[in-house]
């Protein structure tokens, strides 16, 4: 007997319901997609249990005639493509006949549906393995459909599902995409009884996306549209330097379907350029429109990807939209300093002239590049700024020799370049400092002992702050309260978007404003906790460390210097700062001589 056998219908079905269900936000998709195609303009998602437990979607589009019901769980059952030439020009989210009948085989359905030309309502009970049954019900027109049990007929797939915590932040995440894709249409989110997104349709781009992504960008919002030959690209960017941490609130779409391709990302982050820190990351929402023969749909189960036949052209598209939208941009007129356009959560919220590199991975000089403003082109400054801290009348006294265990030797403090670094005199080098990594490593080392001893000071703040973010980003903060309270933050839920703060850590030093502290929640968001405890615990402190620490900009007087010298002569691994950056490096004066061919 051969060794290769045909494969029964039941085990195929289940087969290919893993290419197209990964996960509760696939069912979540699916049927929002299905319910968009039915041209719902209110679409009602509730998840119970992350999705795993119970997910119902309900809309009021045309719903499904009684006579589709009985074929509607099939395989390859559609009413949106019928001939070969149909999936050449596909224009519905929808079209594999795949979705429904990949559902049904893992997880029980219930369908209750009324087409618009019907009077009366049809149910569709299917349970994994049985064959549906099918009676009459009461129902506007639209469409219910509801799903419990997820993978209760294949167990290796249901333990690999993440906890319901994580599973409704996926979920949430699909629905976020297609509301800010779609603000013609209305959309609501109830986890768990409660409810997290409430978008009412026909609402504005820039509301949905304030409403979606919080009230701090309402005035960072830059509107894009521009066409390249037949590409049109649309929508909004967010004013840098705003800015993620990751690529997380980079929306693309294709004829307003939500896609993922990195190629477009790097369009968007290379029109920004110099405009935003290395390490970050614009927000945006973009949608692109071609002729929709040349879009293949069909190149993923999921239609999260597509081939587009000419993508470069695409790409190209894309970038010049963003630069161009960027150099035309105009920042609202204010008397207020640069520091006050540097928004809420992102790394640039340190009240700053000039951007602190920290632990970003950018440059000195790139950080300059993002907060200070460009010279006219008639009033050329030079490209370095250098201070030297001027000498008193009791000059011997400022210029006295100083001791340095760390530095190895003696040596005279000569002043800061740039209000960046320190600059010291050596007898046969020059040593400069990054004042910022320098104080960062101090301050990482003296806090990581307060935590690990237990002896953390708290801050009461005289006023607590209230801190508006997106639903998910709420309860992700509100679940890490544990964690942040053996560091010194005080947090609680204040609502579904909302949460208060009523203490900090002492070490940060002064009354933390509202914008750093969103700053740094939003650091602290990026680790995330899907981490082994310890390893995110020393993420919190060094988060901390970097906001307390000496800022790139900052004017230090000699005697301020002197002290962050003394107190890097006590801290450990002085050499780096606590995200592997240098604190300091060495130039001999013999390397000097070559560079200026004093010497051969």
């Amino acid at each position: 007997m051969g060794r290769i056998r045909r494969l029964d219908d039941d085990l195929i079905a289940l087969i290919s319901a893993g290419e197209v269900i990964e996960g509760p936000f696939s069912v979540v998709k699916e049927l929002v997609e299905n319910s968009l195609d039915a041209g719902a303009t209110s679409i009602d998602i509730e998840i119970t249990g992350g999705g795993i437990d119970r997910i119902v979607v309900s809309d009021n589009g045309s719903g499904i005639l009684r006579e589709d019901c009985t074929v509607c769980l099939e395989r390859y059952a559609t009413s949106k493509i019928a001939t070969r030439d149909d999936i050449e020009g596909i224009k519905t989210y929808g079209f594999r006949g795949e979705a429904l009948a990949s559902i049904a085989s893992i997880a029980d359905v219930r369908i209750v549906t009324r087409a618009a030309e019907e009077t009366t309502g049809t149910e569709l009970i299917a349970r994994a393995g049985e064959r549906p049954a099918i009676r009459e019900a009461s129902r506007p027109a639209g469409t219910t459909v509801e799903v419990t049990d997820l993978f209760a007929r294949v167990p290796a797939r249901r333990k690999h599902l993440a906890g319901p915590k994580t599973e409704a932040q996926r979920v949430m995440d699909v629905v976020m995409r297609h509301a800010a894709v779609r603000n013609d249409i209305g959309f609501r989110l109830t986890r768990d009884g409660e409810t997290v997104i409430d978008c009412p349709a026909e609402q504005s781009r820039r509301d949905r996306l304030t409403y979606l992504w919080g009230t701090q960008i309402a005035g960072m919002i830059i509107d894009v549209d521009y066409t390249l030959d037949d590409t049109r690209v649309e929508g909004i960017i967010i004013r840098p330097p705003m800015s993620r941490g990751s690529r997380n609130r980079e929306y693309f779409s294709i004829l307003r379907r939500p896609i993922e391709d990195n190629r477009l990302s790097r369009a968007v982050e290379s029109a920004y350029s110099t405009l935003l820190m290395r390490g970050r990351y614009p927000a945006c929402v973009l949608d692109i429109t071609v002729d929709v023969n040349s879009v293949d749909a069909n190149v993923h189960p999921t239609k999260r990807e597509v081939r587009i036949t000419d993508m470069d052209h695409v790409v190209q598209a894309v970038q010049l939209a963003v630069a161009n939208a960027l150099r035309q941009d105009t920042p609202p007129e204010t008397t207020a300093s640069l520091e006050d356009f540097i928004p809420e959560r992102t790394t640039e919220t340190l009240g700053l002239t000039r951007g602190e590199t920290g632990s970003h991975g950018g440059t000195a000089e790139d950080s300059h590049r993002v907060g200070e403003p460009v010279a006219p082109s008639d009033e050329v400054r030079p490209s370095v700024e250098s201070r030297i801290l001027e000498e008193e009348a009791s000059a011997p006294a400022d210029r006295e020799s100083v001791h340095i265990d760390p530095l190895g030797g003696t040596f005279k403090i000569v002043g800061q370049v740039k209000n960046v670094f320190i600059l010291l005199e050596f007898e046969d080098a020059l040593v400069v400092i990054d004042q910022h990594a320098a104080h960062e490593r101090v301050m990482y080392e003296r806090f990581r002992r307060q935590v690990n001893d237990g002896t953390v000071t708290v801050q009461e703040l005289l006023e607590p702050i209230v801190l508006e973010m997106s639903p998910d980003d709420a309860e992700r903060i509100v679940a890490m309260k544990d964690s942040l309270e053996r560091v010194g933050f005080s947090v609680e839920a204040f609502g579904p978007r909302e949460v208060i703060v009523h203490a900090v850590p002492d070490i940060l030093g002064h009354q933390i404003s509202e914008r750093e502290l969103i700053g740094l929640m939003d650091e602290i968001l990026e680790v995330g906790q899907d981490q082994p405890v310890e390893h995110f615990m020393d993420e919190l402190v060094k988060l901390t460390a970097c906001h307390n620490a000496i800022r790139a900009g900052q004017a230090l007087n000699r005697e301020e210097i002197r002290r962050l010298l003394d107190e890097m002569a006590e801290t450990p691994n002085r050499y780096n700062c606590p995200h592997g950056r240098p604190t300091m490096i060495r130039i001999t004066y013999d390397e000097l001589d070559r560079r200026f061919k004093r010497i051969v």
